[in-house]
């Protein structure tokens, strides 16, 4: 892992992700990169302490270097100084989540609080659409973190190269490693078949204890999210399909909704 991708709009929530990002970061050796989006005014001039601008460059320049005092002061942590910071400043119109998808990172570390309600059906919230976009795994913050200590792993069979993934990135010998299957009435199973798979996966992953439930509820988002409250997890582990176009409308995205509404962190590989 050579580069952790952290967009930031300044916020508190922005900053839980950035001790993640940095925390991840002083482990692998990798850099991480705060990406800041100028939301660029559409006025031909502007006042901004006093200081008149007349043209938009002026403005432009006044925006770029303004971020780039904030950001230096968001890394001025002695917790910090052991990593290796870049700062990317864009002026685009594209949403958060295009831009995400054109840079190139190993990981994705971001800061959400979700989206529900009317929110949710008209725009989303930006992990969201972030998680749909990028081909790289996403690490959505909600809450300030001390350590991913019990995690839930959210499993189907049909994928599980995203744990391994994730062990890469978790420190696996300090974790309470739980496993949820969710039955919302629409797949046949044997639950036999599926505690085999689970013993065979526990065994590649060098797990010796572990704990692995078929959760029944009515979606398989809300098993996922009611299940990680009832354990008080840490963080949820999962994967998407990132289906987009007419299969996204048909299908929707488990990850995408479990991103909106899990209190917890959750982090999504591809």
């Amino acid at each position: 892992m050579k580069t952790i991708l952290v967009p930031t709009d300044l916020s508190d929530v922005s900053e839980y992700a950035l001790d993640v990002a940095v925390e991840i970061a002083k482990k692998k050796g990798a850099t991480v990169v705060l990406l800041k989006k100028i939301i660029f005014p559409t006025i031909e001039y502007t006042i901004i302490e006093n200081e008149f601008y007349d043209t938009k460059d002026e403005f432009y320049k006044y925006l770029t270097q303004e971020s780039k005092e904030r950001l230096q002061d968001m890394v001025d942590k002695p917790s910090y100084r052991d990593v290796k910071f870049r700062f990317k400043i864009i002026r685009d119109n594209e949403s958060l989540a295009k831009l995400m998808a054109n840079q190139s990172a190993d990981l994705i570390v971001m800061g959400s609080t979700g989206a529900t309600g009317w929110k949710e059906w008209t725009n989303g919230s930006n992990a969201e659409h972030v998680v749909r976009e990028v081909s790289c795994p996403v690490l959505v913050v909600k809450t300030p973190v001390n350590a991913f200590r019990r995690v839930v792993f959210a499993i189907d069979f049909q994928n599980t190269q995203f744990v391994k993934s994730a062990l890469e990135l978790l420190d696996k010998a300090q974790i309470d490693p739980h496993f949820v299957y969710v039955d919302n009435g629409m797949k046949k199973f044997d639950s036999n078949v599926l505690w085999a798979k689970m013993g065979k996966l526990a065994l590649e992953l060098g797990f010796s204890n572990y704990q692995f439930i078929i959760h029944e509820s009515s979606t398989v988002e809300k098993g996922i999210v009611d299940y990680a409250r009832d354990v008080e997890a840490d963080i949820i582990v999962m994967y998407t399909h990132a289906w987009k176009g007419f299969e996204h409308f048909i299908y929707g995205s488990v990850a995408e909704d479990v991103v909106n509404h899990a209190d917890v962190a959750v982090m999504v590989g591809h």
